[in-house]
């Protein structure tokens, strides 16, 4: 039975494990190793938000795993529009083996997934970014070498990302704290799933309006964009009103001394984050952007290994 990658709670039993086989994948290649599993696979990847990050990391990270890639750009498809959902998904499972979406709507993706005969991947829609996350997840747990008891705040707009990252944490037993402006909030029943999740591992899920208090002791800063791709009608409004929570160097100051700054970019340098912590000691912003390729060969390889490939981290040589 073929899995998806919608949400991050798709991989909730097995979130951890999969960010350790990323941290294995990552240092076989790095060392001069071949791990091909997927060799003779096909990606389709359709795109209706452009991306530096989603395209070459998901294009890359295939042929990684001896598979090719094949870029659908914006125009070439418009799913639901030129062509039914329905018909888009069943038309492309029989060319590919694996299919990635970079969507505007979670509504249209879920469609896209249960239509699809083979595994959906969530490259971004307007509720989750899951891949994101399993990379932000894998670069904690590279430079902090755990996950489970950590805080990380997250400051700015309760968006995609901030949705993502509340289950995921969660999950794997981090805490974690929204701070950001009222009305700007998560996703409600995102936040209460967020909370019943952690509210069992002993842990603490919370948004609050006060940046300093949100960010003190935190072992992880993360940011991002104010203004998403879509909320363009609303830029001078949230530059308004976002600036309090501005990531610099003085807010900074209150979280963990050995804290770590993370940002999924692209970044908004001196808006959301500033220069000086954008690029300083703290910051694991590059790192994280690489470890998006790395995660998602991961999660690839959880959907599509044939049995007879073991996937767990140990197995890897």
């Amino acid at each position: 039975m073929k899995r998806d990658f919608i949400s991050i709670l798709d991989f909730e039993k097995e979130l951890e494990e999969t960010i350790d086989v990323a941290i294995n994948i990552k240092a076989k290649i790095k060392s001069g190793g071949e791990f091909q599993p997927l060799k003779g696979k096909h990606l389709g990847m359709i795109f209706e938000k452009p991306s530096l990050r989603t395209r070459v990391s998901f294009e890359i990270g295939f042929s990684h795993l001896g598979g090719t890639a094949l870029y659908l750009a914006p125009n070439e498809i418009q799913v639901g529009k030129r062509e039914s959902v329905h018909d888009v998904a069943k038309v492309i499972s029989r060319y590919v083996d694996i299919i990635m979406y970079r969507a505007f709507s979670n509504k249209v993706m879920v469609e896209l997934a249960q239509h699809a005969d083979v595994p959906v991947i969530n490259g971004l829609d307007d509720l989750e970014h899951p891949c994101q996350i399993m990379a932000d997840l894998m670069t904690v747990k590279e430079h902090l070498h755990k996950l489970e008891g950590l805080k990380l705040t997250y400051l700015g707009d309760g968006n995609n990302v901030c949705n993502s990252l509340l289950l995921g944490c969660a999950t794997v037993g981090m805490n974690m704290t929204v701070g950001c402006p009222s009305s700007y909030e998560p996703e409600s029943g995102i936040l209460q799933k967020a909370k019943d999740i952690a509210t069992k591992k002993g842990m603490v899920i919370e948004v609050i309006d006060d940046p300093i208090k949100a960010v003190k002791d935190a072992d992880v800063v993360y940011t991002d964009t104010w203004v998403s791709m879509g909320d363009e009608a609303e830029l001078e409004q949230r530059k308004r009103v976002f600036p309090p929570f501005q990531v610099n160097a003085d807010l900074a100051s209150h979280a963990n001394p050995n804290h770590i700054f993370l940002h999924c970019l692209p970044a908004h340098r001196n808006d959301e984050v500033t220069d000086e912590v954008l690029d300083g000691e703290h910051s694991k912003v590059f790192d994280q952007a690489e470890n998006r390729m790395w995660a998602q060969m991961a999660v690839m390889l959880k959907l599509l290994a044939p049995k007879s490939v073991d996937t767990r981290v140990e197995r890897i040589e």
